[in-house]
């Protein structure tokens, strides 16, 4: 037996429980990580979504806009048990919001090492796979990001961990418990769906899998898992199917629809960059060449049919949002799931490689090198962003050596925030202090004004940071391009006559439909004057700017708007 059999034994021997605790031990040290970065380095406020998500939990229901209530359920229960100690400790309860991710990423890579163990059936690559997600700068960012993607993840992952059970052992209560994540996973993302084709596609294509077919569990588990919409199809019912057409506007299948083929370019990038630019291209080599020869080769104990299961699970979500951007814009989080089972198919991959020769190893220890190392990069330059604000700089200023961008437009007051993708999570508790320094001003002069801005995640930063929490309305739906939750609660678009005739807080550039420059001539926005401009800074340099207007009188929106606003709800 060679040396590398000789370990590769001698790992299989070692108990089990050891590699589950060091598993834990990895996991448990990267979250006390996470959490002291939260409490004592953090330089980024909640991120629209996340602010968005806890105007949710201010208002539980059975589903909401965009999205179903499981994120906002997570949120609530959090701030019950720590909106006090996050308050104590950060001064808002940004804490209470962001711990839950920190607690579903260690969950997550647990699932990753289970998944592994029962796939692989070598604990030692198990735990190489948990090892890796730790540089991989969409999971290690997710780690500290409250957004939908957390207990999809979660769910997505342990999923597939009971199916290969079921599959393996013929058993049912496997399957059962697939259900339940599934039905979870539909209530965080309906992206969950796509374990569905994921799942059915392994047992169509792996022999071993099809005698599942003829058994109860997968039946079980697709029912049991349905049940997640349940509470969505209810909600949806009462709110005029809004979801069904915001998730039909996001694929780009309602309205007219155009073909751009830079839109497969821009979803490739985008995944290089949030997986990095190394662990894409090899994961995605680990797929192709595992696609082609899934059979264990000597020293192996995996079965090819558990092989088949984790390419479909990986394949699936990167092929189906593949076949959707170049019709619409797809973000780079969206086919996260499929990076899940991904990494564990690298691991394998590599493992692979390293038995081939002495050269090929050294190419695989290089290239494991290389992925840790940029991986480990940008999760850095992702936590702490400014250490690159002279780069933001001389990019905004169009350096002829890189041709990469032009000089910034005379008019663009914030041009290093366009390079530095954390700009948008800056500078919102500055914002939040400043509408509440208004506010409080026309209290104190009699007054008893409503905040308004023209952008939902705006609307949600300011309902967090401003002192006492107030209410915050929205016009995006007829100042933008989209609706929001914002559009379901009351509002003064569908709700005039309780806003008409009173003081108001504008917050953001003011649009020329509101003050009667584009439209009939009327004035939605009365006796404007700035207040303040909030310009936050980061190193000297400005990332993000907002005006904050105080108006005497909001008169309700021109007919122009009105019309829009009808067509839209």
């Amino acid at each position: 037996m060679t040396a590398s059999g000789d370990s590769a034994e001698t790992a299989r021997r070692l108990p089990s429980w050891r590699y589950w605790l060091a598993a834990l031990a990895l996991l448990g040290a990267g979250a006390l990580l996470h959490l002291w970065y939260l409490i004592d380095a953090c330089p980024l406020d909640l991120s629209g979504d996340e602010a968005h998500y806890w105007e949710w939990s201010r208002r539980l229901d059975l589903s909401y806009y965009s999205k179903g209530p499981l994120v906002a359920y997570i949120i609530a229960l959090s701030r019950g048990l720590l909106a006090g100690w996050s308050q104590r400790t950060v001064g808002s309860e940004a804490l209470a919001v962001r711990v839950p991710a920190i607690l579903l990423s260690v969950a997550t890579g647990l699932g990753i090492f289970a998944l592994a163990r029962q796939t692989l059936r070598r604990p030692a690559l198990a735990l190489a796979a948990v090892a890796i997600t730790a540089t991989v700068p969409i999971l290690t960012v997710g780690a500290i990001l409250m957004t939908i993607d957390a207990p999809l993840a979660l769910c997505y992952v342990w999923t597939l961990v009971a199916v290969e059970r079921g599959l393996r052992t013929g058993r049912t209560w496997p399957w059962l418990i697939a259900g339940v994540l599934i039905a979870l996973g539909i209530l965080a993302k309906y992206t969950m769906l796509l374990v569905f084709p994921a799942v059915g596609l392994a047992l169509l294509i792996a022999p071993g899998y099809r005698a599942a077919l003829r058994r109860r569990g997968p039946y079980v588990a697709t029912l049991i898992g349905l049940l997640g919409f349940v509470p969505i199809l209810i909600w949806n019912a009462r709110h005029g199917w809004v979801s069904l057409r915001h998730v039909a506007g996001q694929a780009g299948v309602s309205g007219g629809t155009t073909v751009d083929l830079m839109g497969i370019a821009a979803y490739l990038g985008g995944q290089a960059a949030v997986i990095s630019p190394v662990w894409f291209v090899a994961i995605v080599c680990a797929l192709v060449a595992l696609w082609r020869r899934p059979e264990p080769e000597v020293g192996e104990r995996h079965e090819r049919a558990a092989v088949r299961l984790l390419l479909c699970g990986a394949w699936t979500p990167w092929l189906v949002f593949l076949l959707f951007s170049p019709i619409t814009k797809v973000q780079p989080n969206w086919p996260v799931i499929g990076l899940l089972p991904g990494v564990v198919l690298l691991v394998l991959w590599l493992s692979r490689r390293l038995r081939r020769s002495a050269v090929v190893a050294v190419l695989v220890v290089l290239l494991t090198v290389a992925g840790a190392t940029c991986g480990a990069a940008i999760v850095v330059v992702g936590h702490r962003s400014e250490l690159l604000m002279p780069v933001f700089v001389w990019l905004a200023r169009g350096s002829p050596p890189l041709h990469l961008t032009q000089p910034a437009p005379f008019w663009d007051l914030t041009p290093t925030a366009r390079f530095d993708t954390t700009a948008r999570l800056r500078g919102w508790s500055q914002l939040g202090a400043a509408v509440g320094r208004a506010l409080d001003a026309e209290r104190r002069a009699g007054r008893a004004p409503f905040i308004v801005t023209d952008d939902y995640q705006t609307a949600s930063e300011i309902a967090f940071y401003c002192p006492g929490h107030p209410d915050v309305y929205c016009l995006q739906a007829v100042l933008g391009k989209r609706q929001s939750q914002y559009d379901l609660w009351p509002n003064p678009i569908r709700d005039a006559a309780q806003f008409v005739g009173r003081p108001c807080l504008y917050v953001g550039v003011l649009k020329p439909e509101l003050v009667g420059k584009v439209t009939s001539g009327h004035v939605a926005l009365r006796g404007v004057r700035l207040a303040e401009t909030v310009e936050h800074c980061v190193r000297g340099q400005p990332v993000q700017i907002w005006p904050v207007y105080v108006c005497d009188e909001y008169a309700g929106l021109p007919a122009e708007l009105m019309e829009r606003a009808g067509r839209k709800f």
